[in-house]
């Protein structure tokens, strides 16, 4: 991240060349994200020792998520590149235990945002390499976990859901345009994240009446204890992003 800082700071003082090119662009980028979260690992760990004796395969967690985006923007292609971009961003995970029955305990994590992005960078011929800050509000998960055999009361199952939150990403886009289309690739990393004093819950009423609308942190706590932590929502991770987009000329 110290690199894509730099990259920032030199080329802020960078002078406009006097030909260069405007683009209005419609994208789509297909994504994946390594998320990370202490809650969902202890999650994890704490369901696998507490139903060992039955579970013919554990759970791994909740890591890696796969995700699309579309975007549109405006893209200055000249000695300084420049990007303003908006749009639409999701990621999907999932995890599962089987017991030896067969029956199965299933998480679906579903990500979704607005996003607003900034790019700033160098661009020589037909490639650029930029620094990125990218912004994403009205951010929102939701983790669902469902029992195979629904004829049986699991108090587990339900949609939890969070708060809306904001996030905040740093990273470096290289990308090339040829005839129009421009293909980008970006990485980028959290340097904030929203959500960590709000916890995913199930909003329905027999769930609150009953005091295990929160989802747990501590599978073992939730069995056995009055009281129990929560997954917080400020779950997120490095995101590698591959966009490909359709370039408009301004004149």
């Amino acid at each position: 991240m110290k690199t894509a800082v730099l990259i920032f700071i030199i080329l802020a003082i960078y002078k406009l060349p006097l030909l260069a090119q405007h683009y209005f662009t419609l994208g789509i980028g297909f994504s994946g994200a390594v998320l990370k979260s202490d809650d969902l690992n202890r999650f994890k760990d704490t369901y696998n020792l507490v139903n060992s004796p039955s579970l013919a395969k554990y759970m791994r967690g909740i890591d890696g998520a796969v995700g699309l985006r579309w975007e549109v923007g405006y893209r200055y292609m000249g000695r300084l590149g420049i990007a303003v971009l908006a749009g639409l961003q999701n990621y999907i995970s999932k995890d599962a235990a089987t017991y030896q029955n067969g029956e199965t305990r299933s998480l679906e994590l579903d990500m979704n945002s607005l996003f607003v992005e900034w790019e700033l960078g160098h661009t020589r011929n037909q490639f650029f390499i930029n620094g990125v800050i990218t912004l994403f509000l009205n951010r929102k998960l939701i983790l669902e976990s469902k029992y195979s055999d629904t004829t049986k009361k699991e108090p587990l199952s339900g949609v939890y859901s969070s708060d809306a939150t904001i996030s905040t990403d740093l990273g470096i886009a290289i990308g090339i345009i040829r005839r129009q289309i421009i293909l980008s690739g970006k990485i980028t990393y959290p340097i904030f994240t929203g959500g960590k004093s709000s916890v995913l819950r199930d909003k329905r009423l027999e769930k609150i009446a009953d005091g295990i609308d929160i989802f747990p942190a501590d599978y073992a706590d939730y069995c056995f204890e009055k009281t129990y932590d929560g997954v917080a929502s400020d779950i997120d991770g490095l995101k590698v992003l591959v966009t490909i987009a359709f370039a408009i000329p301004l004149k």
